[in-house]
C-alpha cells in the first residue's frame, strides 16, 4: 500500500483547482473583449521627414522618436504594425479616406481633425515659433514684403495665412524643404514645431539662424501632440492611452526621449 495513499488523486485535483482559479482570476482581471481592443495588424502612419522625429540616417533606414514611439506602442498592445512613411499632408488624407488606422505625427487636436480621426492623450509637449535671422521684428512692419515659410497641411500654414497673408507671402512646402528654403534665402522665416526647428539650429547650416519674435501663446491646441486614431474606435484609443502611460512609469518613454534630446519634451 503507497505511503500516501491520496497522493495520487490529491496532486492532479490541485492542478486543477490552480487551473481553473487561475482562469477566474484572468477573467476578472481582463474584461470580455479587452484583447480585441487592437487589430492584428495596425496600418500606422509616420512622417518621411521631420527630424528628429523621423527620418532615414546613414543606412537608410527609417527612425526617429516618432518611429520609435510607434513600435514601442505596437509591443505594448500586442499588435503587429506596417508603418506607412509619407509626407505630412498625405498621411492626413490617408486618414479622411480610412487608409490608416493610427497616425503618430506629433498631431494638434484642431477641431476640423476630430470630424475624421480620435485623438489620445498627449506625448509629448512643445511650443510653436518663428526662425529666422537675428533682428528681424515679428511685425507687421517688419515682415511686410517678406515670405514666410511652413509646412504643407500644418496649423502653423493656417496660422501664417490668418495673421500675415496680408503683408507677406505665405509658401507651403514639405518639411523636408522648408530649411533648405530659408538658409538659401527663398523664404525669410520659417514658423514650426520648436522640437522639429532643433536639428537645424544645431546644424551648420542653421548657425545664422535663431529665434526671432515670441513663441506663439502656449494653449492645448499648439502645444500638446497627441496620436491619431481612426474615427470612431474609442477602444484602439484606450489601448494607447494605457499604453503611453506604462511607458511613462516604466521608464521607457525617457528612454526614448534621451536618444533625440537632451531635456524633457512632456
Amino acid at each position: 500500500m503507497p505511503l500516501f495513499p491520496c497522493r495520487r488523486v490529491c496532486i492532479p485535483l490541485l492542478l486543477c483547482a490552480c487551473a481553473l482559479a487561475a482562469f477566474f482570476l484572468r477573467e476578472r482581471i481582463l474584461p470580455a473583449g479587452a484583447e480585441k481592443a487592437a487589430p492584428a495588424v495596425l496600418r500606422v502612419g509616420l512622417e518621411d521627414h521631420y527630424p528628429p522625429m523621423a527620418f532615414t540616417d546613414a543606412q537608410g533606414k527609417h527612425t526617429g522618436f516618432d518611429r520609435d514611439m510607434a513600435e514601442a506602442l505596437c509591443r505594448q498592445i500586442d499588435a503587429r504594425c506596417e508603418f506607412v512613411i509619407e509626407p505630412f499632408d498625405d498621411l492626413l488624407q490617408k486618414m479622411i479616406s480610412g487608409g490608416l488606422d493610427v497616425m503618430i505625427a506629433g498631431l494638434a487636436a484642431l477641431p476640423e481633425r476630430r470630424q475624421y480621426m480620435e485623438f489620445t492623450e498627449p506625448y509629448y509637449r512643445s511650443s510653436t515659433i518663428y526662425i529666422g535671422r537675428p533682428g528681424l521684428p515679428v511685425t507687421k512692419e517688419g515682415l511686410r514684403g517678406k515670405r514666410l515659410g511652413a509646412q504643407t497641411g500644418s496649423m502653423q500654414l493656417d496660422i501664417l495665412k490668418k495673421e500675415w497673408s496680408d503683408v507677406a507671402t505665405v509658401v507651403e512646402a514639405p518639411f523636408a524643404d522648408l530649411f533648405g528654403m530659408l538658409a538659401g534665402g527663398e523664404v525669410d522665416v520659417v514658423l514650426a514645431d520648436a522640437l522639429a526647428c532643433y536639428d537645424f539650429l544645431k546644424s551648420r547650416a542653421g548657425k545664422d539662424f535663431g529665434m526671432v519674435g515670441d513663441p506663439l501663446q502656449i494653449n492645448d491646441v499648439l502645444s500638446l501632440a497627441r496620436i491619431g486614431v481612426r474615427k470612431g474606435d474609442r477602444e484602439l484609443t484606450a489601448s494607447l492611452n494605457k499604453a503611453l502611460m506604462t511607458m511613462r512609469v516604466n521608464g521607457e518613454y525617457n528612454h526614448i526621449t534621451r536618444k533625440y534630446f537632451p531635456f524633457n519634451i512632456y
